[in-house]
């Protein structure tokens, strides 16, 4: 095998080997809308024209993470926002219940207020977008693995996140593929 090809498969492999930080825990602060959080903040604004009153606006079409609070759930969902107490669940192939631990990724409440909105604007009129409290959050902690629900396993979670995560991986194989190109240019017309 050749070095340059050599070069490439290696760029390539380590590219797509840290191409799935959606298995790491996820933490931040977002604007909980009761079933959801909101999780890209946009900024702060003026509530319905008064300046003595703000809101901190998330967008609306931002990575919205749906909380699971136990309602008919059986387990920890990765992906979403785990809320419940400890429980059981059936198991029919084994006719017994087996336990799961509580979850409570909500980690701190704020007063704050916050709402959704499709763009930032320095004046929010109430009614204009889902509002909420903040609140900061966790999700996808492997503490909590082993509690999965069997219908939804951590190992197939989707990855949510944007592009731009992956940026530095995407330039160093760009780059070191460039680098192998110029290289065998430059000896071809030596």
């Amino acid at each position: 095998m050749s070095k340059s090809l050599f070069l490439t498969v290696l760029s390539t492999v380590l590219f797509f080997l840290f191409m799935s930080p959606s298995f790491c825990q996820v933490t931040g602060r977002g604007c909980n809308l009761g079933n959801s959080v909101a999780t890209q903040f946009l900024g702060t604004a003026i509530y319905n024209s008064d300046p003595s009153q703000s809101v901190r606006i998330y967008k609306a079409s931002s990575p919205i993470v749906p909380i699971i609070t136990g309602n008919g759930y059986s387990g920890y969902r990765c992906g979403y926002i785990n809320v419940y107490p400890a429980g059981t669940r059936y198991v029919s192939a084994t006719n017994s219940s087996v336990p799961y631990n509580a979850a409570n990724e909500i980690t701190a409440t704020y007063s704050t207020r916050c709402a959704t909105a499709t763009s930032y604007s320095p004046n929010f009129i109430s009614g204009s977008g889902n509002e909420g409290t903040e609140v900061d959050y966790r999700y996808n902690d492997p503490a909590y693995y082993s509690d999965a629900d069997p219908n939804y396993p951590c190992t197939n979670q989707p990855n949510n996140l944007p592009m731009d995560d992956y940026m530095p991986f995407i330039i160093c194989s760009t780059g070191v593929f460039g680098i192998i190109i110029i290289r065998k240019k430059r000896s071809i017309s030596m």
